[in-house]
């Protein structure tokens, strides 16, 4: 008998809580995945066979009796596909290839050249073409990739602004997976960064922002569990936030914005500007902050101090206990942070705040955009089995 739309809705959705399920809590065995979604132990057993007939689930090992036959344990099958997460960056395209539970498989960085879209496009064919290379076999195989911008994009997968990229008004996925050949998802670098952080910090609770500071500044932002983009999903744009209404001029338009006190180029910037004449770019500023050079070590804390204004805002506005940022220049400006925030920030947000800052040289951005993947491939298999009914 053909099942009814309402059936076959609910049939579906039961089966992704299932999944779910196995996920956060393997291994598990049937009974208790029964109780813990609050179905019947039929329903759970014709639901794990078909996750089993997609290679989602597998069975391995046995359980505690609690009186009668020792259970059968079940496992995701993490290793039934691949992810490819790819992080845009000015001068190149960071790549890390993961399992579907978020494992890291290889990762590679690849040169640029310069940030022209149809270059940026073809050092993405090479990072794919390296995947395929070096991907394990699976049932499933590449299923698809994830792009992180530093820009922002629309729900169309369409780049409207990068302006360190220069790009706007980009088609990137379909661009891409007309050339790929695969399922492809854009995010923002910030909002790819801040998945991932959330998806694997054990004490993230509900909420978290995390700032991710390069050539401009963006914060990802998680409200009750779900990345929060706004209403046209542009939100996060701390970067343009005003610390002085009578300070420079933006790119943007706008004067006195974070990006011109605490972004990487604007530490080069005043770096050459003050005087540090073998600060060619960023690293070299960095390295002779690590070196203990004077003048770098206070163009670091006056930019932690302008950050920590940033942040003083941030937690005011979403009042969150986790304030994640992800610096290259982090060392040198995280005290500078911390006692913004102390004097600025109103007591009942600061007394319990989680201000981390994390080691750039995990590929986090790339890492989220492909849990992000992860996440629509296994959408993706319940709307596909939904089709055929």
């Amino acid at each position: 008998m053909k099942q009814s739309w309402n059936q076959s809705s609910m049939k579906h959705e039961n089966k992704r809580l299932v999944l779910q399920q196995i996920i956060a809590d393997e291994p598990i065995s049937r009974a208790d995945l029964a109780k813990r979604c609050g179905l019947n132990k039929a329903t759970v057993s014709s639901l794990v066979a078909e996750l089993m007939d997609e290679s989602l689930v597998k069975e391995a090992g046995i359980g505690e009796s609690s009186g009668g036959r020792r259970p059968v344990l079940l496992y995701f099958s993490r290793e039934a596909g691949y992810a490819l997460g790819l992080n845009v960056e000015a001068a190149t395209v960071e790549a890390a290839l993961t399992d579907l539970k978020g494992t890291i498989i290889s990762q590679e960085t690849f040169p640029a050249g310069d940030t022209a879209y149809e270059s940026t496009l073809r050092t993405m064919e090479e990072a794919l073409d390296w995947a395929q290379k070096v991907v394990p076999a699976s049932p499933h195989g590449i299923i698809g990739v994830g792009v992180a911008v530093p820009g922002m994009i629309d729900r169309s997968g369409t780049v409207l602004n990068a302006p360190n990229l220069q790009w706007r008004d980009r088609p990137l996925k379909h661009d891409l997976e007309d050339r790929l050949k695969l399922p492809v998802l854009i995010e923002n670098e910030a909002n790819a960064g801040a998945y991932r952080e959330y998806q694997t910090r054990p004490d993230a609770d509900e909420s978290l922002v995390y700032i991710s500071i390069g050539t401009g500044i963006g914060a990802g932002i998680v409200l009750n569990g779900s990345l929060y983009r706004g209403q046209s999903g542009y939100a996060g744009e701390i970067g343009h936030m005003t610390l002085d209404f009578q300070g420079p001029r933006c790119t943007c338009g706008n004067s006195g914005c974070l990006e011109l006190y605490a972004s990487e180029p604007a530490l080069v910037e005043k770096a050459r500007g003050s005087g540090l004449e073998d600060c060619k770019d960023f690293d070299s500023l960095v390295n002779s902050a690590g070196n203990g050079h004077e003048l770098a070590l206070s163009l670091f804390t006056e930019a932690g101090r302008a950050l920590g204004s940033g942040v003083v805002s941030a937690i005011h506005a979403y009042d969150t206990k986790h304030i994640i940022i992800a610096s290259r220049g982090g060392e040198w400006m995280k005290n500078a942070v911390r006692d913004t925030v102390r004097a600025k920030a109103l007591p009942h947000y600061r007394d319990d705040l989680d201000l981390v800052f994390l080691d750039t040289r995990l590929p986090v951005a790339s890492l989220g955009v492909a849990g992000l993947m992860v996440d629509e491939f296994l959408k993706g298999q319940n709307a596909v089995e939904k089709g055929r009914e």
